[in-house]
């Protein structure tokens, strides 16, 4: 009995400084080979928006346990005289998340059940004939290739937007090849992703990653917009580079990117940072930057996003390549209140934070601490003594601010 398997996780999606490869879309497959290979849809032409990682082929069902999604599944039907074989092949597969079937037809399989023509309809998988005349091996090889040419180039893109964020000389031989496919004189968005993961995770990765791809594409298809992407990575943050982006949809684009990671979302396991829009290709570095600080941000104060525009004093604070010296400026000012607390089983730092927060209102710290007025007094009186400082102005109070900023940042 003849099956070929060609490890997927190896050649497409993988963690790699390359970057994160895109796979392809099985309509644009179908439309690319049907003639030369004289493939027919027979049924589920609702799910030909499915995204195909690679091609298997696909004899024996033992095989299946070493699917990881995104598969395209070719079989001649060795087993098809089996009673029900191939309705099981098919809803056996769909269960693995793949995303279609070829059958072989001619030797085989002389007829395909009208059962399985209708359970692929009803689920829209799609199922596809090709004469036996046409060699499995041939049309295997040739969509692994086509893959293999569009993870290619995705890396080459990938490398390119790497060097102008590492700060490559900006010239125009280095810009070219992104013209093909990039309006290198409009904006740029960038999302840096950070994800939490261990190697039980990676299968959910991957085909996260993969769904965000395929939806990122319908998405554009459906608002009718025209704003070229690329995913790769870049030091520890998958990044999303979006070119020429309405920023009415930054929000609706943040949204889909959690939605596509919800298995990571749910366990709190990602962290998204937005980056300000620019203009011209130039300035993706700038875009970057920003992006990642936000993704910083998101991730040390466990927020699930975190737009650079909405991060106020922080943008100063994140900015700082010596966390050290905020870390020292931080326990500078709060230290003395800390250890006060740590001794004598006090409030102070909540305290204060609160008289900060209500710009110095008794009342408003007592309402926020539900605390009686006179004892947040007595707190106050306490605090201005053990830091030497009389908080009287915004002038006083505006160090232990930054020293809160800081202390939230998590260093």
């Amino acid at each position: 009995m003849y099956c070929q398997y060609i490890k997927f996780t190896d050649v497409l999606i993988t963690r790699t400084q390359k970057g994160l490869l895109m796979a392809i879309r099985l309509d644009e497959l179908f439309d690319k080979t049907k003639r030369t290979f004289e493939l027919k849809l027979i049924a589920g032409k609702g799910g030909l928006n499915h995204i195909v990682g690679w091609v298997h082929l696909l004899e024996d069902e033992i095989i299946l346990n070493r699917f990881g999604g995104q598969e395209l599944a070719v079989t001649t039907g060795m087993k098809s005289q089996e009673p029900d074989w191939l309705l099981h092949v098919v809803t056996s597969i769909k269960k693995r998340d793949c995303s279609g079937l070829i059958l072989n037809t001619g030797m085989y399989l002389k007829n395909i059940p009208q059962s399985v023509i209708d359970w692929c309809n009803q689920n829209d998988f799609p199922l596809f004939a090709m004469p036996w005349e046409i060699s499995c091996t041939q049309l295997v090889q040739e969509f692994c290739t086509i893959i293999m040419k569009r993870a290619q180039k995705e890396r080459e893109y990938g490398d390119i937007f790497q060097s102008i964020i590492q700060g490559a000389p900006l010239n125009s031989e280095l810009f070219a090849p992104l013209k093909n496919r990039f309006q290198t004189d409009s904006t740029f968005q960038v999302f840096c992703i950070r994800i939490r993961f261990g190697v039980e995770d990676t299968t959910a990765f991957r085909q996260a990653i993969l769904h965000l791809e395929n939806h990122l594409t319908l998405w554009q298809k459906a608002k009718h917009l025209q704003s070229p992407y690329l995913l790769f990575e870049m030091d520890d943050c998958y990044t999303l580079v979006i070119n020429h982006l309405p920023l009415a949809y930054t929000q609706e684009i943040a949204d889909q990117i959690l939605d596509q990671f919800s298995y990571f979302t749910r366990r709190n396991m990602i962290s998204l940072g937005i980056g300000s829009q620019v203009n011209g290709i130039a300035s993706v570095k700038s875009a970057f930057s920003s992006a990642r600080m936000a993704a910083q941000m998101a991730y040390q104060t466990d927020k699930k996003i975190i737009n650079f525009q909405q991060m106020g004093f922080f943008k100063i604070l994140f900015a700082a390549d010596d966390t050290t010296i905020l870390k020292s400026y931080e326990q500078q000012l709060l230290g003395p209140l800390e250890e006060h607390d740590r001794h004598h089983h006090s409030q102070y730092m909540e305290t204060l934070r609160s008289y900060i927060e209500n710009d110095r209102s008794l009342m408003g710290v007592a309402e926020s601490t539900f605390t009686h007025r006179n004892t947040v007094n007595y707190r106050i009186q306490n605090i201005k003594k053990i830091l030497n400082n009389p908080l009287k102005t915004a002038q006083d109070l505006f160090p232990y601010q930054v020293a809160f900023y800081i202390r939230d940042m998590k260093l």
